[in-house]
């Protein structure tokens, strides 16, 4: 494994729900502690299918890739970048899973390599930020993020493993996982791997929940006692989790709009998907009717939204 600050970030996306459908791959390689070069390709997966729920993430379709290297052509170009290098990604479980799976699948030795997780490193760096999804950490950070382009998140893994180090003070990779008992996974073959594994504190949760001061009346809030409807994918939060923070402060959450609905919080439209003429949202439509129909209904961004739920925590915190 590659010791001090060398590293490689690595981020997949796919086309359907088999892990053998890499379309999308970027890498990030980070030598000495700085970001030198960042490799992003398209990839023509096996079978050119590509689901509607994958195509609304990544926003890529069969045409986008048809006439793109098949994952066994690039091979020679990505494995001097990640052989004998230690390997990050953000949700490493399925990167790697899907870096296994394009290699078995394609009778191609697998190198063997030691990997951390980044999300799993987020939690235990900033526990106290209520989600530690890529595009929150992101946003948080101030980390430029072109969302689900997969060499864009690859770099913004990287740059997420880089303040992690800076915050900690950690002179190397491997103090950083000691400090917080992070364990390193390791690939070792097609059929044999071990898991990247951190402290329960900085596992998963189930749920999301904001921290509130303590005394902190929430019928001050603007949410309190009003419904509160989504539109779009949200890049910080599950819709579930989105919810329950409107619970939080008072509010009533809602999938649809009405004449009550007194905030719809639009999600992000993915630039590569408008470009292929997909319009706004019927939500969104009707949002724009209620107000030119004189409603007080507030259209506001997940930025806005963030800013105001995270406002109440932010005395006192770092």
């Amino acid at each position: 494994m590659a010791d001090m600050i060398d590293f490689v970030a690595i981020d997949f996306e796919t086309a359907n729900e088999s892990r053998n459908s890499a379309c999308a791959i970027g890498l990030t390689t980070v030598r000495d502690g700085r970001i030198v070069d960042t490799f992003s390709r398209l990839i023509r997966p096996p079978e050119l299918r590509f689901a509607s729920w994958n195509s609304s993430i990544h926003g890529l379709t069969e045409d986008d890739v048809k006439d793109s290297a098949t994952f066994d052509c690039l091979w020679p170009e990505l494995l001097p970048l990640l052989e004998n290098q230690l390997v990050v990604a953000h949700n490493a479980s399925f990167d790697i899973s899907v870096l296994r799976h394009s290699l078995l699948a394609n009778s191609i030795p697998i190198p063997p390599l030691a990997y951390l997780c980044s999300i799993q490193l987020s939690r235990c760096v900033w526990p106290h930020f209520v989600s530690h999804s890529l595009g929150f950490i992101a946003d948080s950070l101030g980390i430029s993020l072109d969302h689900h382009d997969a060499g864009s998140d690859s770099r913004a893994s990287a740059e997420i493993v880089l303040r992690s180090l800076q915050k900690t003070g950690a002179t190397s990779i491997i103090a950083l996982a000691n400090a917080f008992d992070i364990k390193f996974g390791e690939l070792y073959s097609a059929e044999e791997w071990k898991p990247s594994t951190a402290p329960s504190f900085c596992s998963n949760r189930e749920s999301i929940a904001i921290e509130l001061p303590e005394g902190y009346d929430i019928s001050s809030h603007a949410f309190f006692g009003r419904k509160i409807a989504f539109t779009g994918k949200l890049r910080m939060f599950g819709r579930k989790d989105a919810f329950r923070i409107i619970e939080q402060f008072g509010g009533f959450p809602s999938d649809s709009v009405t004449e009550e609905t007194a905030y719809l919080i639009a999600g992000y439209q993915d630039s590569r998907m408008l470009a292929k003429g997909i319009t706004e949202s019927s939500k969104l439509q009707k949002a724009k009717k209620l107000r030119e129909s004189g409603s007080d209904l507030r259209i506001i961004s997940e930025s806005d939204f963030t800013e105001m739920i995270l406002g109440p925590t932010r005395t006192g915190t770092e």
